[in-house]
């Protein structure tokens, strides 16, 4: 088909129907010119051409254009991460995430490491445990300063590593430094086979979807909440005092720095 050979890969960017048009030809020609391709069918196609792009941010974001179609956005949107929850829920270890909030609640120190677009959970994170008492840090988020980081880890220390998509160096030797010191490491990933996962001692799995896709930060959200949920349960009577602190500071001084 000529338009193919014009277009390219850019007409996995288009829906069967503007290709058609654009072919002037039917909807049923269409459909049989990818089986002559050597496809199953336009679908097909597509995720062909999405595994052989190079995976930069403009291409993701590309891609969950494609995927969204003319739907309406914010609807498919919501369709789309309640599959990626569905997923998540499917193969993240209930386990490992009930003994993550023992080790937390355990620990002496939380360190957490969240490089790039993992940083707003790591702040999340950090946010909510702090408002609970526990004592917790951000390391250094890369570079030759994350030695400066971990010079002060310690048994008795848990380290949380948010790491998605590919393994940096970074969180490589953490992983093999905690190791060596026998200090507890919590792994955030999108990843269900990796080396990473061997490495650290709970690994929390979350879906966000093709590695091609613009990837969703909802999962991550909901398991770092659920998470916190857990630590909560445990320290209800504290947390609650911790609440009623919170609330007495902000009756008392509202006039001077607003709620």
């Amino acid at each position: 088909m000529e338009i193919v050979e014009k277009r390219g890969f850019k007409v996995a960017y288009m829906s069967i129907e503007d290709l058609s048009r654009e072919a002037e030809v039917s909807l049923a020609t269409v459909s049989r010119f990818w089986k002559l391709a050597g496809f199953k069918n336009f679908k097909d196609f597509k995720e062909y051409v999405k595994q052989r792009l190079e995976t930069t941010p403009e291409n993701k974001l590309k891609n969950s254009v494609l995927d969204v179609g003319d739907d309406n956005l914010f609807d498919r949107v919501i369709q789309q991460n309640y599959e990626f929850l569905f997923q998540t829920h499917a193969h993240l270890d209930q386990e490992a995430l009930n003994k993550s909030a023992a080790e937390i609640l355990q620990a002496n120190r939380i360190f957490i490491y969240a490089p790039s677009s993992s940083e707003g959970l790591g702040s999340l994170l950090r946010h909510r445990l702090k408002r609970y008492g526990i004592p917790v840090e951000k390391t250094a988020k890369s570079g030759h300063e994350i030695y400066e980081s971990m010079i002060h880890f310690a048994e008795g220390d848990v380290v949380i590593i948010f790491q998605y998509v590919k393994s940096l160096p970074e969180s490589e030797i953490i992983l093999d430094y905690t190791n060596e010191l026998g200090v507890k490491t919590i792994l955030f990933t999108d990843q269900l086979v990796e080396k990473m996962n061997q490495l650290a001692d709970y690994v929390l799995y979350a879906h966000r979807g093709d590695s091609w896709a613009f990837h969703s930060m909802v999962t991550p959200t909901t398991v770092v909440e659920a998470l916190v949920m857990l630590i909560s349960q445990q320290l209800e009577d504290h947390s609650l005092k911790n609440l009623e602190k919170l609330s007495h500071l902000r009756r008392k001084y509202g006039d001077i720095v607003p709620n």
